[in-house]
């Protein structure tokens, strides 16, 4: 059996491995043995068997059925290895609370013999300092727009693709920046979920090796369709996998109420982004005044003829946004008088009910009792419950878990005379009707 020399890379061009391939075996085995080489999981989140292609670098995705040998390829050969991902707005994760930890594969699994394979030691392909620091994320106001009209064309599904750009340094600080982007024209979505099969990989590489020679993977985005700003248990499991790297963020956006925000890594730990800046001359930005929900955002406006050499600390800031400063500090001295005024007034109101009894210890426990019954409450005979919002909850969450439905959440908040993908508080109480009544809602 002869071996052909291959230099196979991740899917996030993050590491290099130099191997010795048969090329007498089916690529779709090849691949298969090569994600278990490289600890890439056998298993999704869903507990399906995850499947994995192998693209030459510029060129097409192998057919998973043809060997090496029967197929006219370049020498010395360099391929990406490429995983068929799926994202779903599941339960998930609003803050740093996504650990390292992975699923792990069913008990009676075994890994597949690595056979003839021969694999070095990862070789790194990006070597970035400051990484214990926060970083600053920002995206150009024109890639920003670019994204939110792709997800606008598909807005009663999910899509995704991928973020590039580069890593910049201010300070002691680094700036994941933002400066292209790749959709996935061939991904698969549905209300609640989005695919991203081997050949949407192909398409999507390809752009971004010719058109994009210059700039790195910086991470992935894709939308939630009426869903909400988070990360999922699959967009969790695809971050942490496939997109590992520190100065990797994912991008996640809901097109029907125009709130978005930035995950990113810190800590060992995938957490929403504070906040993060879009880049641009001030008509770059004019469009992208309106409120956001999650994530803050600020905006750096520069000069069309500024040098791309320029640091991005220098960009001036447009003047509405001086403005806006100026006012913002003029409200903070309004709010520190008027907490002084009110903490005077206290202290007076204080002395003069001195001699006022407290409340009685049973009038308290009383108290104590309403708060803490804020969980589920029957109410009435007719099946329908009281529910208590709790954190992370989004409308197809509390379906998901509740009737096992998740496409039954607009009809849940439909029922409760609420928007479709409405801000739920903590705390805030809804009513849970029978599932069939949901069922009727939505012409089952």
């Amino acid at each position: 059996m002869a071996q052909i020399a291959t230099t196979v890379i991740d899917a996030a061009d993050i590491r290099a491995y130099e191997c010795l391939l048969p090329d007498s075996e089916p690529i779709s085995v090849i691949a298969a043995r090569l994600a278990e080489m490289m600890h890439f999981p056998s298993m999704g989140p869903d507990g399906r068997p995850m499947r994995y292609g192998l693209i030459p670098k510029g060129g097409a995705l192998l057919d998973p059925d043809a060997t090496l040998s029967e197929l006219n390829l370049p020498s010395p050969l360099t391929v990406r290895l490429v995983p068929e991902i799926s994202a779903g707005a599941g339960e998930g994760v609003s803050g740093e609370e996504a650990g390292v930890g992975g699923p792990q594969p069913p008990g009676n699994w075994e890994p597949t013999p690595p056979g003839e394979i021969i694999i070095s030691e990862p070789v790194a392909l990006v070597h970035d300092t400051e990484l214990d620091s926060r970083p600053d994320v920002r995206i150009d106001a024109e890639v920003h727009k670019k994204i939110e009209a792709f997800a606008l064309a598909n807005r009663n599904q999910e899509c995704a693709g991928l973020l590039l750009g580069s890593i910049d340094s201010e300070g002691r600080g680094r700036i994941i920046h933002i400066t292209a982007a790749v959709p996935a024209e061939s991904a698969v979505g549905t209300k609640a979920s989005v695919r991203i099969p081997l050949h949407a990989w192909e398409e999507m590489l390809r752009v971004r090796d010719l058109d994009f020679g210059g700039l790195r993977i910086l991470g992935w985005f894709h939308s939630h369709a009426g869903w909400g700003v988070f990360m999922s248990d699959a967009d969790v499991f695809i971050h942490r996998h496939f997109f590992p790297h520190p100065n990797m963020v994912a991008y996640v956006l809901d097109p029907t109420s125009a709130r978005d925000g930035f995950f990113y890594w810190h800590d060992g730990k995938i957490g929403l982004c504070p906040s993060y800046g879009l880049v641009g001359t001030p008509r770059d930005l004019k469009s992208h005044h309106r409120p956001r929900a999650k994530a803050s955002r600020t905006e750096r406006a520069e000069p069309k003829a500024k040098p791309a050499q320029e640091p991005q600390g220098s960009a001036a800031v447009w003047p509405a946004l001086s403005r806006w400063l100026g006012l913002k500090n003029a409200a903070i001295g309004a709010l520190v008088l008027g907490v002084l005024y009110f903490a005077f007034a206290g202290s007076l109101f204080a002395r003069h009910n001195a001699g006022k009894p407290a409340k009685s210890s049973k009038s308290a426990a009383a108290g104590s009792r309403g708060m803490a019954e804020t969980r589920e409450l029957p109410s009435g005979r007719t099946g329908t419950r009281l529910y208590a919002i709790q954190k992370r909850d989004n409308p197809w969450a509390i379906c998901n878990r509740v009737y096992d439905d998740g496409e039954l959440g607009p009809y849940l908040m439909r029922y409760n005379h609420m928007k479709p993908n409405p801000c739920l508080q903590v705390g805030q109480q809804i009513k849970l009707p029978p599932k069939e009544t949901l069922r009727k809602m939505a012409g089952h």
